[in-house]
């Protein structure tokens, strides 16, 4: 007599599950790589290659923090360095309108804290959860997951201005 397999599908959905959050986290990784790279190296904060470390687990889940404030404080430089350079004044209403600002890190650093709450609400999931415990890690989860989206958005948003800048005139 055979035995039946308790796992029919031979592990194809967690492969499915793991390519449906590994996809969109390495454009989004590429995303932070190339505004940084956008940015002229002189005020980089970080060497574009060193977003890729937040794919290791638990380590990433610190490291991401780092990472949003250190691309929020380049494209701070890397704008005030370009009203620095022109000599009538900055020509780019949106680069002018961030002097000052570090872009992207407020929801930056939003996103990082609702995900890594997420983690630590769900590191004990050996127990058996309260319907309470798992609202509100389901809450954090969708809120991280949406202020990621928007990070993302607002990132490759400066990407684009960043390139712009470079390529326009002085």
């Amino acid at each position: 007599m055979q035995p039946t397999n308790p796992n029919p599908g031979g592990g194809s959905l967690q492969i499915l599950i793991l390519l449906a959050v590994l996809i969109p986290a390495i454009f989004f990784l590429l995303t932070q790589q190339n505004t940084l790279k956008t940015i002229k190296p002189a005020n980089r904060l970080m060497n574009p290659g060193l977003v890729w470390l937040q794919l290791i687990p638990l380590f990433g889940q610190l490291w991401q923090f780092l990472v949003v404030t250190l691309i929020a404080n380049s494209m701070k430089k890397e704008f005030e360095s370009r009203q620095d350079d022109s000599i009538l004044g900055f020509s780019d209403a949106a680069a002018v309108e961030q002097l000052g600002k570090r872009p992207t890190l407020i929801i930056g650093i939003v996103y990082c804290t609702l995900t890594t709450l997420t983690v630590i609400l769900n590191l004990g999931s050996a127990r058996v959860k309260s319907y309470e415990e798992n609202m509100v890690s389901a809450l954090c989860s969708l809120s991280g997951m949406t202020c990621w989206i928007i990070y993302w958005v607002q990132l490759a948003g400066y990407k684009r201005t960043l390139r712009q800048g470079a390529n326009s005139p002085a």
